[in-house]
């Protein structure tokens, strides 16, 4: 049987864990042969280790820091030497900051955005030149409910989040002429690592396999007439969550 993504490469961000480290195993168990980026290299090394084990494609890990211009050239850099191309691209990504606004200090604010909305900038113009020149490409950024509305003691995360969709949009109109499609997809609350440092009732939280589906169908031909669209996974939408 023909796996969807046989002979594609995908690169995704903040892959050592959570959603990301999921979406890695669900794209390599469709074909692709996945780029895993992360700050630990000990994970990243265990889920490319994991990875080829269990799917038999190549996974390549690169320790970087998305906030990182010159770390991020040269992710990306890398995955093309080592695998060719690059045919997808997920931001995935992304800190909190939980502190109410009074108790935010510059550079938390400050890291919060470069991590969550800078970093989806920084991949995004580091592969756009290699998507352009082998004919297009997909690019999924992982938002949040958070850049729908707002929540108490998150700010900084919601504005992060809020930005990212809007830099989303711009560059999906961008992307017409290169062939290169954006889409966002906004989890609502999802039971992972990230998310264990906010006290709350779990039994309506999403799992870290929740956007899979999603992220697999905007990055195949499917959703060849996809662009600009911000996908929410959860049940209330933004006005319940």
């Amino acid at each position: 049987m023909t796996r969807r993504f046989q002979d594609k490469v995908t690169l995704i961000t903040g892959a050592s864990r959570g959603i990301g480290r999921s979406l890695a195993g669900a794209f390599a168990g469709e074909g692709s042969r996945v780029v895993l980026t992360a700050r630990t290299q000990s994970e990243l090394e265990a889920a490319a280790h994991q990875i080829e084990r269990e799917h038999r494609v190549r996974a390549l890990p690169i320790v970087c820091d998305v906030s990182d211009e010159a770390q991020v050239k040269h992710a990306v850099e890398t995955a093309v030497s080592e695998l060719g191309r690059v045919d997808v691209l997920i931001n995935n990504a992304a800190i909190t900051n939980i502190r109410p606004v009074y108790g935010l200090t510059h550079s938390g604010w400050e890291r919060t955005l470069a991590i969550n909305l800078t970093g989806t900038f920084l991949f995004t113009k580091h592969v756009w030149k290699p998507m352009k020149n082998q004919g297009g490409g997909v690019i999924i950024n992982i938002s949040s409910i958070g850049g729908r509305k707002g929540y108490p003691l998150l700010s900084a995360y919601c504005a992060s989040k809020w930005g990212q969709i809007g830099f989303s949009l711009a560059a999906a109109e961008e992307g017409k002429a290169d062939n290169i499609r954006v889409n966002v997809v906004a989890p609502g609350k999802a039971d992972t690592a990230f998310r264990a440092q906010i006290k709350e009732d779990k039994t309506q939280m999403l799992t870290a396999d929740d956007c899979n589906g999603i992220c697999l169908f905007l990055a195949s031909d499917e959703a060849k007439w996809v662009n600009g669209q911000v996908v929410e996974v959860e049940w209330f939408g933004p006005n319940k969550a």
